[in-house]
């Protein structure tokens, strides 16, 4: 891989828009938009749109599955990761796979900001980078 590859900014990705979910919507619902989406996470905003949570599916086999708890009972609030880290679609890909190497994380929502919020506009996922490399 020649290095000029990572210092590229993440938009040269070929990336997916996010699917995203307000608060307070019951997990059965993101489980099965996931499922129709085949999608390996969710994000979570708020009333305005802002990013606030995301739901990975190693989220739903943790805090669902492995509690034995049904999905239909269940907010996304309850189980989501608040404050996710982010990037932004001009952040060089070698950013994303530093912090995705350093947090353990396959997703990672892009935003737009306004300040100190952001607006979700596309997930990378680790899956990305490895097929543009390959």
């Amino acid at each position: 891989m020649d290095a000029r590859t990572l210092s590229l900014p993440i938009s040269t990705l070929n990336l997916n828009q996010p699917c995203c979910v307000g608060v307070g919507t019951w997990v059965s619902e993101a489980i099965h938009l996931m499922q129709s989406g085949r999608l390996g996470c969710i994000l979570v905003v708020d009333e305005q749109q802002h990013l606030v949570g995301i739901i990975t599916d190693r989220d739903l086999l943790v805090h669902i599955m492995g509690k034995g708890l049904n999905p239909a009972n269940v907010k996304v609030d309850d189980i989501m990761t608040s404050s996710p880290e982010s990037l932004r679609a001009n952040d060089p890909i070698a950013f994303a796979l530093n912090h995705m190497h350093l947090g353990h994380y396959r997703h990672i929502p892009l935003i737009v900001s306004d300040g100190e919020r952001g607006y979700p506009v596309g997930i990378i996922s680790s899956k990305d980078i490895l097929n543009h490399v390959a």
